[in-house]
């Protein structure tokens, strides 16, 4: 059996050789055409590999650009808040300060009409005492 076993071994090693002895122009056309691949993947790769920098690149800069617009966005919000509540401040003291003006104005033209009532009631009150002292005289 050991023998059978040997016999057996050789006569594949055998005929292994012969197969490997008939084939090394189809092997070197494979390896030829594995290298061709192989190249070209790694062309390919490479290809890739600048494309996806580019886009990361690219990515990043786009980030960079939300974030910077982001900013922009809050300072002009912080701004239109703050310039909002002066503006409602001024129109707040603007109201205020016509009311006073107003109250002012009223109350000088009411003090106007009182001095001018006073003056012609005081003038009307010396002309009657006047014509009165004149009506008893010439009586």
């Amino acid at each position: 059996m050991m023998r059978l076993i040997k016999i057996l071994a050789i006569s594949l090693v055998f005929c292994s050789t012969m197969a490997l002895a008939e084939e090394p122009a189809v092997a070197t056309q494979t390896s030829a055409t594995e290298t061709e691949l192989k190249q070209e993947l790694a062309v390919r790769d490479s290809v890739m590999q600048v494309q996806g920098d580019a886009c990361t690149l690219e990515k990043d800069s786009l980030r960079s650009v939300i974030e910077t617009e982001k900013a922009k966005s809050e300072n002009w919000e912080k701004s239109y808040n703050t310039i909002k509540k002066d503006n409602e401040t001024c129109a707040q003291m603007l109201s205020t300060s016509i009311s006073v003006n107003e109250n002012k104005k009223e109350k000088e033209d009411n003090d106007r009409r009182a001095a001018a009532m006073a003056t012609s009631s005081s003038f009307l009150g010396g002309v009657g005492i006047g014509l009165l002292i004149m009506w008893l005289i010439m009586k």
